[in-house]
């Protein structure tokens, strides 16, 4: 293990480093207990030293302090801190490219934004309404799986903490992080899409999108276990590039060799059978990345495991890792750094080449030889500005082909107005007349949606699909159905009283003997009329006010609209399907403030015991020991003819010893002794806070010998 702190980390302590590096390698992001901590405590601090440098990590925000219900207090190094710490404490994490052929076990699937996209799709368009019972209609989790590509054999991690849940794993997987993402909320009678954070997660871009769900996947669906954490945040480290096959096993190897495999995991061993549920924990993470469109596994000639990162490789955002990249000059570098780029070069070539023979098919449909439709020429569309966002590509077939560098805002909108046929590396939709009838109850006149489709796509709309959208736009509309306020009434008479009542002649009109439409505007006022008249109403349904319309969720928007950042709500993890329920609750810090250490009846003591390195009777040296062990301090101590420091862990009578921890100087040892008051001459008890960073402190290479 090679130490190489980081800027943050560098400015810690070398107590507080020791301390983080134990925890980190314990427990990962996972709360760790009082009793553990102090079970980690290094061996060369005493008990006082270890609460101030446990401080001291809380303060600079290495460490959280939480708190279960019954009190008991957990420390935890927060998620975005702990890719940090690992890389800073734990460097030189073997990338074995393998060479030769390589069989792919498990090929990436579809990308999980795009999976998303599909269920927000279907949720906005075909709704997910609950049973009774409080569960989704097994019709529509039918059509919901349907309409998804992921495997469900990849997805064993998400079994154990699936419950009870009986929905397929892919459902419940894409309900659980629409729901962690606040892109869908549940209410009584089913699931339904947030507008609001819609748009602002369409406004991101697909890399943002991938970034953003690699930090829930890797937070929420990986085994607490801290090995496992370790090897998911090791695989995440930028040395593994895009393209290239690495080998799985040297990776568990360096993992076991610096006591990051667990408790059964011994430095320098090779570790061949002991630790196979890590392996197998491993693979079947590398199989989840698979199932989300991000790595793919396989296994070289010779029968080894190994992984490659897709084109898009995810990375964890830099809000979680609490840094700022070091390529941040600019977007245009960003936009050329290959390993960031949106799509892969064989993508866009080929997107481009489709752009391209696009291009020269509508220089052939369009050109000024062929007759053009009347109701085209009277009215122009518009044509997409040549500093516009790359646009679809619109086939003579009606088919949509759309390039990964096109906007999700864009891709929502067609959407609405398009059947989406493929969502992997190419989208594609097909215009359809019923998608045209679609948009229109949307609230959008067909008229609109053609000059939309004709400024987005590239090179314009071809000529037939022109026409052909224009014939259908003259079938829609022509017709409404509307929604109307009825007014019922038990029987006759009461019919002929509201006919004949002289103020509410402006207000209702009768269509049969017992039924009249009333004007939705006037419903408070028919209200006070039929109940002076003494005939009110026994129900009131809804808002009789005027209806609310439905939501309207597709937008005729272009990349380049406005829109609030987007960010996860707040208490994310507690959200959906798969959460493990309510975190320990986080305890506030006042991170301004000094470091502080009470010493129960410090003013009692002598403060010479503090002040003066003497000799004392017997008795008395006994009892500097006993108030040094009682407040968990060293005390400093002349030992064969050297100063060295002592940290008494426990003391016994008749005869009178003291065991603990002695110090030598010079030696960097720390051994395991018991003592009698007269193995020493001169004694001095060390207070913490003031020979804090002494050399005895700063001396982090300590080896015990017992």
């Amino acid at each position: 293990m090679e130490l190489e702190p980081a800027d943050d980390i560098g400015k810690l302590s070398a107590d507080a480093c020791e301390v983080l590096l134990r925890i980190a390698a314990e427990h990962a992001a996972s709360p760790c207990t009082a009793d553990s901590a102090e079970r980690l405590r290094p061996e060369f601090l005493c008990r006082a030293e270890q609460l101030l440098a446990l401080e001291e990590l809380l303060h600079t925000g290495m460490l959280e302090l939480r708190q279960k219900v019954w009190g008991e207090r957990l420390y935890q190094i927060p998620q975005q801190q702990y890719p940090l710490i690992l890389r800073s404490f734990w460097t030189g994490c073997p990338q074995v490219q393998v060479e030769g052929a390589v069989r792919v076990e498990h090929a990436a699937c579809s990308e999980l934004a795009g999976e998303l996209f599909q269920g927000l799709l279907f949720i906005a368009q075909e709704g997910l309404p609950l049973t009774s019972k409080g569960v989704i209609h097994k019709k529509q989790l039918g059509r919901l799986a349907g309409r998804l590509s992921i495997p469900e054999e990849s997805l064993a991690l998400l079994e154990s903490s699936a419950g009870h849940q009986s929905y397929a794993l892919p459902v419940t997987l894409i309900i659980d992080l629409l729901s962690v993402l606040g892109l869908i909320t549940r209410d009584n009678s089913g699931y339904g899409v947030d507008r609001p954070m819609l748009q602002r997660w369409l406004a991101l871009t697909a890399q943002e999108m991938t970034d953003t769900l690699y930090t829930l996947v890797i937070s929420r669906y990986g085994a607490p276990l801290p090995e496992e954490q370790h090897f998911r945040h090791l695989l995440s480290a930028a040395e593994f590039k895009t393209d290239e096959w690495f080998a799985v096993e040297p990776v568990l190897s360096w993992m076991r060799q610096n006591g990051l495999a667990g408790e059964q995991s011994v430095p320098g061993a090779a570790g061949t059978g002991s630790d196979s549920g890590l392996k197998q924990a491993s693979l079947a993470w590398i199989r989840l990345l698979a199932a989300f469109g991000w790595c793919e596994l396989g296994s070289s000639a010779e029968g080894a495991e190994c992984f490659r990162w897709k084109a898009r490789k995810p990375q964890l955002t830099r809000h979680s890792l609490g840094i700022t990249p070091q390529h941040q000059e600019g977007a245009e570098e960003a936009d050329t750094n290959p390993e960031t780029a949106s799509s892969s070069p064989s993508i866009a070539s080929h997107s481009q080449a489709i752009l391209d023979s696009a291009a020269e098919a509508q220089d052939t449909v369009l050109s000024p030889q062929r007759p053009v439709a009347a109701e085209a020429a009277c009215s122009p569309l518009p044509q997409a500005s040549a500093s516009a966002s790359p646009g679809f590509i619109v086939q003579p077939d009606f088919e949509v082909l759309v390039p990964p560098e096109v906007a999700y805002t864009v891709r929502w909108t067609l959407a609405g107005c398009a059947e989406l046929l493929h969502h992997e590396d190419l989208w594609s939709f097909r215009l359809t007349r019923e998608r045209l009838e679609a948009a229109a109850d949307q609230g959008f006149a067909p008229g609109e949606v053609i000059s939309w489709l004709n400024a987005h796509a590239a090179g314009g709309l071809p000529e037939q699909v022109i026409l052909a959208l224009r014939q259908w736009a003259r079938a829609i509309g022509r017709t409404e159905l509307a929604e109307v306020l009825l007014l019922s009434c038990a029987g006759e008479q009461e019919g002929e009283i509201i006919a004949a009542h002289p103020r509410l002649q402006d207000i209702v009109t009768r269509i049969g003997p017992l039924h009249f439409i009333v004007r939705p505007e006037a419903a408070g006022q028919l209200r006070k009329e039929l109940a002076a008249a003494g005939l009110a109403p026994s129900v009131r349904a809804g808002d009789l006010n005027g209806a609310a319309g439905q939501q309207q969720l597709f937008e005729l928007s272009g990349p380049d609209d406005p829109a609030l950042r987007y960010e996860l709500p707040a208490a994310a993890g507690e959200r959906g399907l798969l959460g493990t329920g309510p975190s320990p609750k986080l305890l506030p810090l006042d991170r301004g403030g000094r470091l502080m250490l009470e010493l129960p009846g410090e003013e009692a003591v002598p403060q010479m015991w503090f002040n003066q390195w003497r000799q004392y009777h017997v008795t008395t040296a006994q009892k500097v020991m006993e108030q040094a062990l009682s407040w968990g301090i060293k005390v400093r101590l002349s030992y064969g003819g050297k100063a060295a420091d002592f940290i008494p862990e426990r003391i016994s009578g008749r005869p009178w010893k003291v065991r603990g921890i002695l110090l030598l100087p010079g030696t960097e040892t720390a051994e395991e002794t018991e003592l009698a008051a007269e193995d020493w001459q001169e004694i001095q008890l060390l207070h913490p806070l003031k020979h804090r960073n002494s050399s005895s402190a700063e001396a982090g290479g300590y080896v015990m010998i017992r």
